[in-house]
């Protein structure tokens, strides 16, 4: 079954891809929402009241009243209700209304609204308070030229700090099992392996945990943008470990990323804008493929760039390929295997979801 098939009002709300297509009209994913909404007419009402409220939020949210805002999400919902659905299910109307208002909520970030010209408050997660709190002294490193500067830490491990940025560690690195760095700006890390001792970077909101891997960390008041290279990491909010319980931790493997602000709170998976093979020693892969099934080429391209690719063996098991990729960027290599064989595909949580009606 379509994995889409399933979702509700506020899976589509906060789906990256969707809310961007409506916002933007990305034409990489106007196929794919126009075939699903065609396939599943009972999600077309569900897309509708999605799109709307998305597009609600962005005419000046910070214009809008609490009760303004509350209207318009109840006129959206009824409205679109109206059209397609009878008196009967009216109790259904108004829960649906009470769950989107819950969703809204969610997306927008309403409880932050203040009066005045700041709508959100000022995050207390800051590359200041975090050194300001040590129990212990750091050691800072600031690069105030204007190209990457390397840093060696104590354990081994290696940053590239972008101009501007400037990260804080303690001398002596390891305290309490941990390897903590402190970060604002912009740098790319390679982590040696230590299993005993974690490595955590905490960059504004975002806390990232990892034992040994590569990443890029982009930090700013606006947003926190975590890019994976090789291996595995794990990001959760910083207030979660504020508590006593441990918060949630999102996994991310390599070509992931996810993005952070203050207006979009939620946390959620992506693929990098341009995938980058992964490193290791093998033969460059040979992307040359003579009438083989189409399944050969979805599993090498997911042993190449570590994107898991989803799709409906049985459908497409006649379906085979007889092209010749060489150096294409990934969304160029998959966009030209779906042509071929007439599919299509969305990417969604940091996977790329394939759909097609098969090959005769």
């Amino acid at each position: 079954m379509h994995p889409f098939y399933h979702y509700n009002l506020e899976d589509f709300l906060t789906d990256d891809d969707f809310r961007g297509w409506v916002k933007n009209g990305q034409p990489r994913n106007d196929f794919f929402w126009t075939k699903l909404r065609s396939e599943y007419p009972e999600k077309a009402l569900l897309m509708d009241q999605a799109a709307e409220l998305i597009l609600t939020w962005e005419k000046q949210p910070s214009d809008l009243t609490h009760e303004e805002l509350d209207h318009e999400v109840n006129r959206i919902l009824n409205d679109s209700a109206v059209r397609t659905m009878a008196s009967r299910k009216a109790n259904i109307v108004r829960l649906r209304w009470w769950y989107a208002a819950a969703a809204v909520l969610v997306l927008v970030g309403l409880g932050w609204l203040v009066s005045g010209d700041k709508v959100f408050p000022k995050s207390q997660y800051t590359y200041k308070r975090y050194v300001a709190v040590s129990p212990v002294p750091l050691k800072e490193i600031v690069n105030k030229g204007t190209k990457p500067m390397k840093v060696s830490l104590p354990d081994g491990s290696e940053i590239r700090l972008m101009p501007d940025a400037a990260v804080s560690y303690a001398p002596v690195f390891v305290q309490h099992h941990k390897r903590e760095v402190f970060l604002s700006g912009e740098a790319f890390f390679e982590v040696q392996k230590d299993k005993a001792n974690p490595f955590f970077v905490y960059a504004n909101d975002l806390v990232t945990r990892v034992v040994g891997t590569s990443f890029t960390i982009k930090s700013s008041s606006e947003r926190v943008e975590v890019i994976v290279r090789t291996g595995k990491v794990a990001v959760m909010h910083a207030k979660d470990l504020d508590g006593n319980k441990p918060g949630i931790e999102m996994l991310l493997t390599p070509n992931q990323q996810v993005v952070f602000t203050p207006e979009q709170p939620l946390l959620a998976r992506s693929i990098t804008e341009n995938p980058v093979a992964i490193a290791r020693p093998v033969v460059k892969p040979d992307f040359t493929f003579d009438n083989q099934p189409v399944g050969e080429a979805f599993k090498l391209l997911q042993e190449t760039y570590g994107i898991p690719i989803l799709y409906d063996s049985t459908r497409l098991e006649n379906c085979y390929l007889r092209v010749a990729l060489r150096d294409e960027p990934f969304f160029d290599k998959l966009g030209i295997i779906c042509s071929t064989i007439e599919a299509s595909y969305q990417v969604t949580d940091g996977q790329v979801v394939i759909t097609g009606q098969g090959c005769e």
